[in-house]
């Protein structure tokens, strides 16, 4: 073998020293060992975030009010007087009866809550009769004014009941099943007290009680649906029709007329202040003061006649 010279010895030399180099250079850096926290110094910042934390939200929060004001409930609306339920006479729609405006009543009237919050005086009358009693009327031949009011005056001495849909029929369960039917929205949550108070009396609602007189048949004694000169028409038709009204300051003190809101109600009127209306399914036909209700005009029913 032949042997090196010191030039080749040196390039080895170099060339081994540069590998032994390379060889570290590749070699994976030694992995540093990770720093953990300790489980108590971990508990104690959370427990030091969670005190600032608190004491922020409580600092921001707006002030509690007093104690006075805070209990203080709601005024009620400024069209209802709230007085205690003792104080108040029993309502013909009895259960439970919100306290109304309290003050002394005449003789006969009683509170009665014909909407939700809003009471009126009404008086009732006495009798309970089904009988069409017309003994009253100055000409039972003709439709006339005197004779309506007089009409007005019968239901309401008999305590007449209100049932949507109705005219003066005497209320039987056919009947009640039959505008149960025909009007399930307008009737089905008021089937309890209609049963309870007008099954067996006569019944109508604000414009039937004017078409049960506008259909009653003196020949035959009894209301004939359709009969005469009334159409079978609602409250509005009942206004729309009349060439004679006029806003409530300008009503003359002419019974018979009738007395009308635009929110879909009518009475007659009846003399000296008062009308006669059925009111309300608890309410049935009542007695009160026109100046009492909300009637916002009047008008000569368009299916009877005026004198004078």
């Amino acid at each position: 073998m032949r042997p090196m010279n010191e030039r080749e010895d040196t390039r080895r030399g170099a060339d081994a020293g540069y590998w032994r180099t390379m060889d570290r250079s590749r070699r994976p850096a030694p992995r540093r060992r990770r720093r953990t926290w300790p489980a108590a110094m971990v508990a104690a910042l959370l427990c030091a975030g969670t005190v600032i934390l608190l004491f922020c939200l409580r600092k921001g929060r707006a002030a509690p009010l007093p104690a006075s004001a805070e209990n203080e409930p709601e005024a009620p609306p400024a069209a209802v007087v709230t007085v205690p339920a003792e104080s108040v006479p029993p309502t013909p729609e009895a259960t439970e009866t919100p306290a109304a405006p309290g003050s002394e009543l005449p003789e006969g009237s009683q509170w009665l809550e014909w909407k939700e919050g809003q009471f009126v005086v009404v008086e009732y009358g006495t009798g309970t009769s089904t009988e069409l009693d017309t003994s009253g009327f100055t000409d039972p031949s003709t439709k006339n004014s005197h004779d309506l009011a007089e009409w007005a005056k019968m239901a309401w001495e008999n305590q007449w009941g209100y049932v949507w849909g109705t005219f003066g029929y005497v209320l039987t369960e056919d009947l009640l099943a039959g505008k149960l039917a025909q009007y399930p929205d307008a009737l089905g949550e008021y089937e309890a007290v209609i049963r309870e108070k007008w099954m067996g009396r006569r019944v109508a609602d604000c414009v039937g009680l004017i078409k049960s007189y506008g259909w009653y048949d003196p020949s035959t004694g009894g209301i004939e649906y359709g009969s005469g000169d009334m159409p079978d028409t609602g409250t509005d038709g009942m206004w729309n029709a009349a060439v004679v009204k006029g806003d409530m300051d300008t009503m003359p003190d002419v019974p018979g007329l009738l007395v009308y809101s635009t929110a879909g109600h009518i009475g007659v009127y009846i003399g000296d202040g008062y009308a006669i209306e059925a009111i309300s399914h608890a309410g049935g036909v009542v007695k009160t003061k026109v100046a009492d209700r909300p009637w916002t005009g009047w008008l000569q029913c368009p299916y009877v006649r005026y004198d004078g």
